[in-house]
């Protein structure tokens, strides 16, 4: 079996696409596949590399995908990567693998971030525990590694949070509970760009979002923040 399964949902980015994969290959650990959720309609790169499977997610949604990427994976770690986003540490999964055989469920990292008009990147280094979790989202999606078996246990991603489906998994993780272990390295250059999820655009649906993971899991009153909002 495959180590660990890298699962890359994208829609309509290919130039992004091209280097998150890129930065993939470049791992230290070479023990994966890299799995591939096309959300969008526009033709994706050529790649060669034969651990590259393409799934069509056929336009359902990003939380659909990544849960058809889960589907498709064979290995027993899992991995995502954004199509934005790219990996800036070559032996970013072969630590998380480590953490996860010394007895980790759940390893994040830290990132930067380059905001439009800045020079220099800043960084996104915070912890995470089930008591915090309950008041804010601090993991990086893009910087998460955990068994694959977790699924099993706690089921898929909920796809009626596609604004906060990632917190709302990061809770149920923490409340299984499960041991996260935070891997305090920068792992991940996150790209900050008009299209983000979390764009101001998008503002009265992630509020009322916010409010359907407040209920679900029974904590707040939470306030609306994004990622951007922890950085130095």
């Amino acid at each position: 079996m495959t180590e660990i399964s890298v699962i890359i949902p994208t829609r309509n980015r290919p130039d992004y696409l091209q280097d998150a994969v890129t930065s993939v290959v470049a791992q230290s650990l070479q023990d994966l596949e890299i799995i591939i959720v096309n959300d969008g309609d526009s033709p994706l790169p050529q790649f060669s590399d034969k651990r590259i499977t393409i799934v069509d997610n056929h336009r359902h949604g990003h939380v659909p995908a990544r849960n058809n990427g889960i589907r498709h994976a064979s290995g027993n770690l899992i991995a995502f990567l954004d199509d934005d986003d790219a990996w800036i540490d070559d032996g970013h999964l072969a630590r998380a693998a480590k953490l996860i055989a010394r007895g980790a469920d759940f390893t994040f990292a830290d990132g930067i971030m380059k905001f439009p008009g800045e020079t220099n990147a800043r960084h996104f280094a915070m912890n995470a525990t089930a008591e915090s979790l309950s008041h804010d989202n601090t993991i990086l999606i893009s910087a998460v590694c955990y068994r694959k078996s977790l699924h099993d246990r706690l089921g898929q991603f909920d796809e009626a949070l596609p604004y906060y489906w990632d917190w709302d998994w990061y809770l149920r993780v923490a409340r299984a509970p499960c041991t996260i272990i935070r891997d305090d390295h920068l792992a991940v250059n996150i790209r900050i760009h008009a299209s983000n999820m979390s764009s101001p655009s998008n503002r009265d649906a992630r509020a009322e979002n916010l409010a359907r993971l407040a209920r679900k899991h029974k904590i707040g009153p939470l306030t609306l923040k994004n990622h951007t909002d922890f950085v130095d």
